[in-house]
C-alpha cells in the first residue's frame, strides 16, 4: 500500500522546529512518528540526526549552490534541500530515490512552485559533488563544530585539538545484550560477522559473555 505522507517533508518539518524553534528532537519526532509505518520512522530518525549532525557542511553546500537562502515561509524548503544533500552524500538510498522522494517533498509542504528549484539545486550538487567536496576541505564547516568551540579546542589543545574532533564526530556505538536463552554473544557475533557487520565483544562489563558492540540492524529474537 502506498504512503499517504512524504517523509522528506516531515524530516524537514522536524529540522525546522529543532533549529528555528529552538525544540529537542527527542521532543519532536514522536509527535510526527504517529502516523507513519515503522520502516520508515526508522528512516525518519535518521534522516533528522544525519541533517543535525553534519548541518554546518550541509549549510555550506547549499550556500555554494544558491544566491540567496530561502526565508521566511519557504525557510521549511531550505531543509528539505538539507534532507536531499544528506541523502546523496550519507544513505545508500538509490540518488534517482532521493531527488524524487525529496522533490516531491516540495507539493507535500505546498509549495510546488519551488519542485524545479530543489530538483536543480539537488542535481547541480550531484554534478558538483566531488568539487565542493574538495572544497569544503579548506572550510572550517568540515569539523562540524561551531566556530566559537573550534577556536576554544584550537587555543586549549594546539597539537590535539583535531584528534578531538575527530572522535566527537565518530558515531556512539550501539550496545546489546544478547538474549542468552536464544543463542551467545559469540555466535550473534558470528552472524554479524556472516553480514558483513563489524563488531566487539565487551572486555570488561560483568555480562561481557551477554554484550555485543556493532553498528545495524538485527534480529529481534536474539536479543
Amino acid at each position: 500500500m502506498k504512503n499517504t505522507y512524504n517523509l522528506r517533508s516531515i524530516a524537514a518539518v522536524a529540522i525546522g522546529q529543532v533549529i528555528d524553534g529552538g525544540q529537542s528532537l527527542s521532543t519532536v519526532l514522536p509527535e510526527l512518528q504517529k502516523n507513519i509505518n515503522e520502516k520508515d520512522k526508522s528512516l525518519l530518525q535518521e534522516i533528522c540526526f544525519g541533517v543535525l549532525r553534519y548541518l554546518p557542511k550541509l549549510e555550506w553546500f547549499v550556500a555554494q549552490l544558491m544566491e540567496k537562502p530561502l526565508t521566511g515561509k519557504q525557510r521549511t524548503l531550505h531543509y528539505l534541500i538539507m534532507v536531499g544533500i544528506y541523502q546523496l552524500l550519507y544513505t545508500r538510498i538509490p540518488p534517482h530515490a532521493a531527488l524524487a522522494e525529496t522533490v516531491n517533498g516540495a507539493v507535500a509542504l505546498k509549495r510546488p512552485q519551488l519542485k524545479g528549484l530543489i530538483n536543480g539545486v539537488l542535481r547541480s550538487f550531484q554534478r558538483q559533488q566531488t568539487q565542493l567536496e574538495e572544497r569544503n576541505t579548506n572550510n572550517s564547516s568540515q569539523y562540524l563544530h561551531p566556530s566559537w568551540l573550534l577556536k576554544r579546542l584550537q587555543n586549549a589543545y594546539p597539537d590535539k585539538w583535531q584528534t578531538i574532533i575527530d572522535a566527537n564526530n565518530q558515531r556512539p556505538p550501539m550496545w546489546l545484550r544478547v538474549n542468552s536463552q536464544h543463542h551467545t554473544a559469540e555466535q550473534y557475533q558470528k552472524y554479524l560477522e556472516e553480514n558483513e557487520i563489524a563488531s566487539e565483544l565487551h572486555p570488561h562489563h560483568p555480562l561481557r559473555d551477554k554484550t555485543v558492540r556493532a553498528n545495524f540492524s538485527y534480529k529481534a529474537s536474539w536479543l
